[in-house]
């Protein structure tokens, strides 16, 4: 038989594990707005919250009452989960928007300072190469191209040999 003060210590650790929940839903609402994401990464980003919110429950169960589910525990989970949402949640929307549409800013300006150095390096050694290259396989296909000529000079006059043969026969038959 549980005594009314564990009672009362079960369902504040549940009212506690629902502002916690609430907070991380939060969190997951401000990370979706920044990131428009469709698809397969949005039902990933659910999977990870739903994760994290049964996380959450299960500590905020096993480590009050060692796993017994009373109803007062689902109770103080959506007191928790209302308390949060009434008092904090608007504040706490603005803050985590304003984080992380502030650390997305940073991080294409980071993102930036990378891609200087290797565009850098693409226009005064790679695109030079390149075009070094382009000009090397041009020279090497025309010098192909004009070792090729003697074998197709010999192909030719063989050709026109036969020709050549045939006619002087056809002008003696006549």
């Amino acid at each position: 038989m549980e005594t009314l003060q564990f009672q009362i210590f079960v369902f504040s650790i549940t009212v506690y594990g629902g502002i916690i929940i609430g907070l991380v839903y939060d969190i997951y609402r401000a990370v979706k707005g920044v990131k428009k994401s469709k698809g397969l990464i949005t039902s990933l980003w659910d999977i990870v919250f739903l994760l994290t919110t049964l996380l959450i429950a299960v500590w905020a169960i096993f480590s009050s009452n060692y796993g017994d589910l009373r109803i007062y525990v689902f109770i103080g989970f959506i007191v928790g989960f209302f308390i949060y949402e009434k008092i904090i949640s608007r504040i706490a929307v603005a803050f985590f928007s304003y984080l992380f549409q502030s650390l997305s800013a940073a991080a294409k300006r980071g993102s930036r300072l990378v891609v200087i150095p290797i565009r850098f390096l693409w226009f005064f050694i790679v695109r030079p190469f390149g075009i070094i290259k382009k000009w090397i396989n041009i020279k090497i296909s025309k010098i192909k191209k004009k070792a090729l000529l003697p074998k197709k000079l010999l192909r030719d006059s063989r050709k026109y040999y036969k020709l050549i043969i045939k006619r002087k026969e056809h002008t003696k038959d006549l």
